[in-house]
């Protein structure tokens, strides 16, 4: 690993979680982390490797938050580039925190990738599940083995935000919010 990639680690290290509630990461943390997937991206599985053992889950928060960002981003701005970097950013975190919240995240990837591509989604998360460490891409391969009805937004508590708001994906009405748990806990156990 480079000094340079070191030192953007050790960058990341000094988030606190309290301090980004809203999940609205400032321009060097963003930097900080598109560094990173720029690095993983064309690193060799050793380097990879490296990149993933220097993540906590102190500061795994980040790729979380940049990773979400990178979904509703890529289609406000018709960018599908920003998609394989929110992957790139799930797979850096690789699971560090728990697997189930990289699920809600890979599923707002995976229907932003439908809803901008014409590619199918499910390969382009497949090639991404081939260049990754374990657990991530054990977690992306799994996610795309699942029936459709297992991947959407419904299953797991989301919808895309209705206009005239900018895109974006928020909660299921609290009213649907009992039976989503019902489904989140069943798909999460599948």
């Amino acid at each position: 690993m480079t000094d340079d990639v070191l030192d953007t680690m050790d960058a990341l290290r000094n988030l606190k979680v309290g301090d980004f509630m809203d999940c609205e990461l400032p321009p060097d943390v963003i930097a900080s982390i598109e560094k990173l997937t720029d690095a993983f991206a064309r690193g060799r599985m050793e380097e990879k490797l490296q990149i993933v053992s220097g993540v906590n889950y102190t500061f795994s928060f980040a790729f979380f938050c940049y990773a979400g960002r990178a979904a509703v981003e890529s289609v406000r701005n018709k960018r599908p580039d920003l998609l394989r970097r929110g992957l790139w950013a799930l797979a850096i975190e690789n699971c560090t925190f728990d697997a189930r919240d990289s699920l809600l995240v890979i599923v707002r990837i995976y229907h932003s990738a439908r809803k901008l591509t014409q590619i199918y989604a499910d390969e382009f998360l497949e090639e991404v599940a081939s260049t990754s460490c374990t657990p991530f891409s054990t977690t992306l391969a799994e996610f795309v083995r699942r029936p459709d009805d297992m991947k959407s937004l419904a299953r797991f508590g989301l919808r895309e935000s209705s206009p005239p708001a900018p895109f974006d994906y928020e909660p299921l009405p609290k009213r649907s919010r009992f039976l989503w748990r019902n489904r989140v806990r069943t798909s999460l156990k599948d």
